[in-house]
């Protein structure tokens, strides 16, 4: 805990440097594989409609993580209550926002624009889905539980994006998915009675950034 961010400034500040820098690494990983980040997608209501939807089957599994007692899920829940909670609840809900579209958009540029595309050119559709996730879910290995999920998670973005052809979806999906937890996380959730509510005054925001 004494390691994590202790201001706004500064969860704002690495959330930029780690997810945009992945925006921006997305770009020389596909150039050295032969593929653009972006070659797949496209703006338009239908695929974004389709993430919409497709956001809606993760929402249980993360309530019941939370609020359930499953053994597998005990480490997973406690760092979300005592890492991700804490760090995250002096951020405003723009800012959960904000985090959630650019962890959205770097994290599927790098997994499902680049390597996935680029998997997919020598190997069957599922295979390049099934080794995207992999790779997907040894990125957010805090934990065994948290590796098998985002394992899991990752390989429901990749078939989602295989049927779709295009990168919104999954974009729209992750973004939805992360905007939903970090704010049920820190608005809604209550795991300590005596805890005073978030958000922070505004004039303890200014200070961070001063």
């Amino acid at each position: 805990m004494d390691q994590l961010p202790k201001t706004r400034a500064e969860v704002i500040t690495i959330s930029i440097l780690v997810e945009g820098g992945l925006v921006l690494g997305a770009y020389p990983l596909g150039w050295l594989l032969g593929v653009h980040p972006l070659s797949n997608f496209v703006i338009n209501w239908h695929d974004s409609w389709v993430g919409m939807v497709a956001t809606l089957p993760l929402l249980p599994v993360f309530l019941i993580m939370i609020h359930g007692s499953i053994p597998f899920l005990e480490k997973l829940k406690a760092i979300s209550k005592d890492t991700i909670r804490p760090m995250m609840r002096r951020c405003t809900v723009p800012d959960l926002i904000g985090i959630s579209v650019l962890a959205g958009v770097g994290e599927e540029m790098v997994f499902r624009g680049v390597l996935q595309t680029w998997l997919a050119q020598d190997s069957p559709p599922w295979a390049a889905v099934l080794a995207a996730g992999l790779s997907f879910g040894m990125m957010h290995s805090m934990s065994r539980s948290y590796f098998v999920l985002a394992t899991l998670v990752g390989v429901y973005l990749g078939f989602l994006f295989v049927w779709t052809g295009n990168l919104i979806a999954p974009i729209m999906v992750h973004f939805l998915y992360d905007a939903f937890a970090l704010y049920y996380l820190t608005r809604v959730w209550k795991p300590y009675p005596d805890e005073e509510p978030a958000p922070i005054p505004d004039e303890e925001i200014e200070d961070d950034f001063m």
